[in-house]
């Protein structure tokens, strides 16, 4: 998905809050709606703004239909007799710290019981293999939209456009597109990026930003209303995004970097643990895009699959010794934390990876508000 460079009109006015809500909801009333407005809405400071006006343009950019939403349902029998179901229950009953805090205990048993269901029929009849980080995206996309009916639509035409890359067989695909915060991070600072490779801490550290849309960092860093402003972002953009926002995070760190040993667990550990509210978020956002305008994927695409040979670079689709890592292997070991296994796993051969990246994209440009910080609760 692209957003176009598509300046606003003179006479919108988005200086307010209650401007920018207005010119939304113009944007969702014309006919057909004028999507690639609303796309730019996403992406310019604070987002969406709501979770209300959020429940009409998420599905309105993915392009949901009256037909998605009236689509024959898979039964709760037929649901149980997939592959991916056993490790889905166990994903969802470890999401506690997800879910609000004023739920009753009745409250949250229905919620994981929905949440279980909307997972399930999102994947059932596809050839999507479900993924750890999935759950995290699942509950994040609920949370705003609440109807389970479009929370499955929504998602599986999140699953087409953005997520497919990760629901592989294997994680070889991810880790493809991993590899490219290198590039990116050499372009913001050649000697970071070197002090990164000579620590050996590959790119598993931007893993779960990446699979999850940065929700899995909720859990203790991130606040719920900046996740579903992510989602503003990162729905309106092309799949490539996550990982432009996460070179933006890790060049703004560069002294808090350099003041770490030189040691993998040291800088690992402290990119594990950077996210806060305290962050320039905005700031970090249009620092991705300013990224994102000058080196876009397809350019950088051949620099990026030169990590593939490296000693210094992990990868996440390979066991030690060459083993394939299947989704089996995943599912057994479910009962440890989601991404345990893949923060501790040590360093793994070279893989094979082409990469062919999407077109260019223009995204329009506007000044930042004095409050950086600012976000809107539901």
């Amino acid at each position: 998905m692209y957003l176009k460079s598509e300046a606003l009109d003179d006479e919108d006015d988005i200086s307010s809050e209650k401007a920018k809500e207005d010119l939304i909801e113009s944007c969702l009333e014309a006919t057909p709606p004028n999507v690639e407005r609303l796309r730019q809405m996403c992406v310019l400071p604070r987002g969406i703004l709501t979770n209300r006006l959020r429940k009409k343009v998420w599905p309105a950019i993915l392009g949901v239909t009256e037909e998605d939403l009236s689509q024959a349902q898979p039964t709760d029998e037929e649901l149980r007799t997939h592959r991916d179901y056993n490790i889905v229950e166990l994903d969802v009953q470890r999401l506690l710290k997800r879910y609000p805090p004023d739920l009753s205990e009745e409250e949250r048993l229905n919620l994981e019981t929905s949440l279980k269901r909307i997972i399930m029929r999102t994947i059932f009849g596809t050839n999507y293999h479900y993924y750890q980080g999935f759950h995290d995206i699942a509950i994040t996309i609920h949370l705003v939209l609440v109807d389970e009916d479009l929370s499955v639509a929504v998602l599986k035409r999140l699953c087409q456009s953005h997520f497919h890359v990760f629901m592989m067989p294997t994680l070889v695909e991810t880790s493809e597109m991993l590899q490219f915060i290198y590039p990116l991070i050499d372009r913001c600072d050649p000697d970071l990026h070197d002090f990164l490779l000579r620590s050996n801490i590959g790119t598993m550290f931007a893993l779960p930003w990446l699979i999850t849309w940065y929700g899995h960092n909720i859990q203790e860093n991130v606040p719920y209303n900046l996740v579903v402003r992510l989602c503003d972002l990162f729905i309106a953009t092309d799949q490539h995004m996550p990982i432009y926002l996460g070179a933006a995070i890790v060049a703004s760190l560069t002294d808090q970097i350099f003041a770490q040993p030189e040691d993998q667990a040291e800088v690992h550990g402290f990119l594990n643990r950077c996210l806060n509210t305290s962050m320039p978020w905005e700031t970090l956002i249009n620092e991705a895009l300013d990224l994102y305008l000058q080196y876009p994927p397809a350019s950088i695409a051949s620099e990026a699959a030169t990590y593939r040979d490296r000693p210094d670079v992990d990868r996440p689709g390979k066991q030690r010794g060459g083993a394939t890592t299947s989704r089996t292997t995943k599912v057994n070991k479910a009962t440890e934390d989601n991404f345990k296994w893949w923060m501790t796993a040590g360093l793994v051969v070279s893989v094979a990876v082409v990469v062919i990246a999407v077109g260019v994209a223009k995204f329009y440009r506007v000044s930042l508000p004095a409050d950086e910080n600012k976000t809107s609760n539901s």
